[in-house]
C-alpha cells in the first residue's frame, strides 16, 4: 500500500494544485464579472442580431465566472474524466513492455500512478480549454450543433469546431481557446509524466505528440458525443 501511495502522490499533486488555482480564479472573477457582464451582454446582443441566424449566435454569452465554473465542474465533478483516466491507464499499462521482475503489486501501483497522471492532464485541459482561456479570450466554450440534416455536413461541422468557435460577440473565430488549452495541458504534462524504457513521454517531441492526440480526441468527442450523441440516444430508446 505504501508503494502505491508514494507512486501516485506526485501525480495527484498536479490536479490538486490546479484545483486550488481554479477556486482562486473563480473567487476573484466573481467580483469582476458583475460589472462587465451587462456591457458584454448588451454588445453581444446588438452584434448577434446582425450575425447569421445560427444557434450559436442566438445564445446569450456566458460570463467569465460561468465559463470557469462549468470547466471546474466538468474537470472534477463528473464521473467521466475519472473513468476515462482509469481505462486509458489500463490500456497504457497493457501496451507497455513488462520487465521480468515486475510483480502484480508493481503493476497495480503503476496503473494507479498512470491514472493520476492521465487525470492531471485531462483536468488541466478542461480548466484551460473550457474555462480560463475562453474567459480571457472572450470565446464561447460550448459546442454549437450543425443546422444541416445531412450526415456528411454534420460530420464536417463537428470536426471543424475543433478549429472554429463562436466569440462572445456571436462571430466565428479561430478556436484559440481549445488549441491553447490542448497545448498547455500537453506541455504541463512534462511536470508529472514518467518515461518508461520503451516510451519517452517527456520533451518537445512527446509534448507535440500529446497535442496531436488531444486534437484527435476533441474531434472524436465532437462527432460521437456532441453532434450525433442525441441521435444515438434516440436509437437506443427505440
Amino acid at each position: 500500500m505504501s508503494k502505491i501511495i508514494s507512486s501516485t502522490g506526485r501525480a495527484l499533486l498536479a490536479p490538486a494544485m490546479v484545483l486550488i488555482a481554479a477556486l482562486s480564479v473563480c473567487a476573484q472573477d466573481a467580483s469582476r464579472a458583475a460589472g462587465a457582464t451587462q456591457d458584454s451582454q448588451s454588445g453581444a446582443a446588438q452584434k448577434g442580431a446582425l450575425a447569421a441566424p445560427q444557434s450559436g449566435a442566438a445564445r446569450a454569452p456566458l460570463t467569465a465566472d460561468k465559463k470557469i465554473s462549468r470547466a471546474f465542474r466538468h474537470a472534477f465533478f463528473s464521473p467521466v474524466p475519472y473513468a476515462t483516466s482509469a481505462l486509458s491507464a489500463a490500456y497504457t499499462e497493457w501496451r507497455d513492455d513488462k520487465p521480468p521482475a515486475k510483480t502484480t503489486g508493481d503493476a497495480f501501483a503503476d496503473w494507479g500512478s498512470r491514472t493520476a497522471r492521465n487525470f492531471a492532464t485531462g483536468s488541466t485541459k478542461a480548466l484551460f480549454a473550457y474555462g480560463f482561456y475562453p474567459a480571457l479570450l472572450r470565446q464561447d466554450p460550448r459546442y454549437e450543433s450543425s443546422q444541416s440534416k445531412k450526415r456528411g455536413e454534420r460530420l464536417k461541422h463537428a470536426v471543424s469546431r475543433v478549429f472554429v468557435t463562436r466569440g462572445d460577440n456571436g462571430s466565428l473565430q479561430p478556436n484559440y481557446s481549445l488549441l491553447a488549452g490542448d497545448m498547455t495541458a500537453s506541455a504541463m504534462a512534462n511536470i508529472w509524466e514518467h518515461s518508461t524504457p520503451d516510451h519517452n513521454r517527456i520533451g518537445t517531441g512527446p509534448t507535440f505528440q500529446r497535442f496531436g492526440w488531444q486534437l484527435v480526441d476533441d474531434a472524436i468527442n465532437n462527432v460521437v458525443f456532441r453532434e450525433f450523441g442525441p441521435d444515438i440516444k434516440k436509437i437506443f430508446k427505440h
